[in-house]
């Protein structure tokens, strides 16, 4: 590197500013080598050094200790500040929810909404109250992009086969159940598979996520041939269509007991195999050490986690 008259500048050691630094604040040469796990010959050496690279005395000695010049005295706020910098740049940041703001953006779907928020919002109040969530539907491109570019923090929910460049952690596993009103006169506590096909079905097909598509397939299959008299976009609706109606539905197994606590419905095990889901956190590697996540995912695996 050159100066402005084009000439080599001189290279400063980083440690040497660290000498200067420990020499400013003791004013004694042995008791910065002891601070600094230096020699009285390396410490000397290191003065010697920063004297020609200011071309300054810097340092005087006295009776007891040294006592510095008076360009010394301008140069000891500029160095402690620029060592300051260096050394935030190697911190760790730190956490504290207790006394950090900070909003997450979650990514859940309406069912994620309604089973994890209730919880996490009475959790939050009590241990980080300075910590707020909103949380954002995405597509599939929307949501890889999102935690790319740290738009989103975490995404929760039935998410496979997202690519490398994100993490996952498995929740719990989820599966399905049969949800009708109390009191059909078809359904009584038990359901048999022969029967599946005379009791006209609802069916949640919630915008980019594929439950749909799996439950239908095994009730459009030639075991079961049911008939869906109705499809709609969120599994929030389908507990009060049941109980209000002749219809019965699969559903997962969390929300049935949720909605089975303030609307009338009978939860049942099916008579056929649907296939489970895993319900994972996912997050982008890029931010897989920031302080801030670490501890929402440790949130979520603590209330939620199996």
């Amino acid at each position: 590197m050159r100066d402005d008259s084009g000439k080599l500048a001189p290279h400063l050691d980083l440690n040497l500013l660290e000498l200067f630094e420990s020499i400013w604040r003791t004013r004694n040469l042995t008791a910065t080598g002891e601070r600094l796990g230096l020699s009285q010959p390396t410490v000397s050496r290191g003065l010697a050094r920063l004297r020609q690279t200011y071309g300054d005395e810097l340092f005087v000695r006295q009776q007891r200790g040294v006592e510095p010049t008076p360009f010394a005295a301008m140069l000891a706020e500029p160095v402690s500040a620029a060592l300051a910098i260096v050394r935030r740049t190697i911190e760790k940041p730190r956490f504290s929810p207790a006394e950090d703001v900070r909003r997450f953006r979650v990514a859940l779907s309406d069912i994620g909404e309604r089973y994890f928020l209730p919880r996490m919002a009475a959790w939050l109040a009590q241990h980080a109250p300075h910590v707020s969530i909103d949380t954002v539907s995405a597509s599939r491109e929307g949501l890889l992009t999102g935690l790319a570019s740290g738009e989103i923090d975490l995404a929760v929910g039935f998410l496979p086969g997202l690519g490398k460049q994100v993490h996952e952690k498995r929740l719990f596993r989820e599966t399905f159940v049969y949800i009708a009103r109390r009191g059909h006169p078809a359904v009584d506590g038990r359901l048999q598979a022969s029967k599946l096909r005379e009791l006209p079905h609802v069916v949640g097909s919630p915008h980019g996520t594929q439950h749909a598509a799996a439950v239908e397939k095994v009730l459009m299959g030639p075991h079961v041939r049911a008939v869906v008299a109705m499809r709609v976009s969120s599994f929030l609706s389908i507990g009060p269509i049941v109980a209000g109606s002749d219809l019965v539905a699969a559903v997962p197994s969390n929300l049935a007991a949720l909605v089975s606590e303030h609307v009338a419905l009978q939860l049942i095990t099916p008579p056929v195999r649907f296939p489970g889901f895993d319900v994972s956190m996912v997050w982008h590697r890029r931010f897989n050490d920031d302080p801030a996540g670490v501890w929402l995912r440790g949130v979520f695996a603590e209330l939620f986690g199996d």
